[in-house]
């Protein structure tokens, strides 16, 4: 019996395009929806190039607040479709590990979440959720293939 759904976001076009079957499989099993995003620390100091310099705890921190923001907004729209939906920021250099430990510690009983379709140097360098995902978690993963940001539209 599904109970619990994770559902990573990422603010992205991309990402919204697995809210849907999320959406379909709450309302069937009347499950609850776990929204989660997870904000990836920065690796490189930003630098002063002639402009002001923000610092790194100022940036994470609004991005931390963009990121309940959208998330909150869709939690209003589920709720009002009464299904009952949480939502959680994490932060965390590597966000499948960080998917995988909430999965883990919520005990939900799916995944659902988009592949951003990376292919070439942009999947080395940025890796692959998703595969990384599918590979580790202990749940079932219900995998939305997106090509890429063009066909998100």
């Amino acid at each position: 019996m599904i109970k619990k759904i994770l559902v990573p976001l990422d603010g992205s076009k991309l990402a919204e395009k697995a809210l849907p079957y999320a959406e379909s499989f709450a309302q069937k099993y009347e499950a609850e929806l776990i929204l989660v995003w997870v904000l990836q620390h920065p690796i490189m100091v930003p630098m002063d190039y002639g402009g002001a310099v923000i610092p790194i705890d100022t940036m994470m921190a609004q991005a931390e607040n963009e990121a309940n923001d959208y998330l909150r907004k869709l939690q209003a729209k589920f709720r009002k479709q009464n299904i009952s939906t949480r939502v959680t920021v994490l932060k965390s250099h590597a966000v499948a590990e960080a998917i995988i430990d909430m999965a883990d510690q919520e005990e939900v009983d799916m995944i659902v979440k988009t592949t951003h379709g990376r292919t070439g140097p942009s999947r080395w360098i940025f890796g692959n959720v998703a595969a990384k995902v599918l590979q580790r978690a202990s749940c079932p993963i219900f995998l939305v293939r997106v090509g890429s940001a063009d066909e998100a539209g």
